[in-house]
């Protein structure tokens, strides 16, 4: 009965400094905060190019700093849909994929895009992390106003009042045209860009890797 009862509480102390030991956990809903380290554009890129991004900020976990600025965060444009010629904004998915610390140390990671600044124009447009562009609308109305301009003006020198209300009709509609065979503007996320990535599972990392940057825990 003695030796179990020893036995008993030998496991426990060894789980105990064996969890104490093996690693630390980052949860689900921490949040890395990134700066983009190349431009990426619908205009340029493709579906399944890599990217990357730099931690701007430590991640802090309970009071302690559990991955170090300076990591950097890299994955695939997992979906890229170009401008529209006349509708429907350029947009681009993110997936991050691995974590690489500046000791060379990588962990697999799953996260989310939740935010971002620093891309005019651009915004998340759904729970899946997705990027949307800006819209075309305002460019194709000024496109056909231009031509409508355009053209009544030069109606108006050679035709008077009928010629600058054909001359407007026909600028308007070769705007309209032009703006059918153009597509609309390009989402680019410049380089420095900030991302906000929020992981949907925990990252576990070794206690010892987590010491190497954490003076205070030496």
């Amino acid at each position: 009965m003695f030796k179990r009862a020893v036995l008993a509480l030998s496991l426990v102390f060894l789980g105990a400094w064996t969890g104490k030991a093996a690693s630390f956990a980052v949860p689900a809903g921490t949040v890395l905060i990134c700066r983009l380290s190349d431009s990426l554009s619908t205009a340029t890129n493709s579906r399944g190019q890599m990217f990357a991004a730099t931690l701007a900020e430590p991640v802090v976990v309970n009071g302690v700093p559990m991955i170090p600025t300076g990591a950097t965060l890299s994955g695939r444009i997992a979906d890229l849909v170009r401008a529209g010629h006349i509708k429907g904004p350029g947009k681009m998915l993110l997936v991050p994929e691995t974590l690489a610390l500046p000791n060379g140390n990588t962990y697999s990671l799953d996260a989310v895009l939740l935010y971002l600044s620093g891309a005019p124009g651009a915004r998340i447009a759904n729970a899946e992390g997705m990027i949307r562009g800006p819209r075309a609308r305002l460019r194709e109305l000024k496109e056909v106003g231009i031509g409508a301009g355009g053209g009544g003006l030069l109606g108006a020198v050679i035709g008077g009042v009928h010629g600058a209300v054909v001359g407007g009709v026909i600028g308007g509609t070769a705007g309209l045209v032009y703006s059918f065979r153009s597509r609309g503007p390009a989402l680019k996320l410049p380089r420095g860009a900030v991302l906000q990535f929020e992981l949907t599972r925990k990252l576990d990392i070794s206690r010892s890797v987590v010491q190497e940057f954490n003076l205070s825990m030496r």
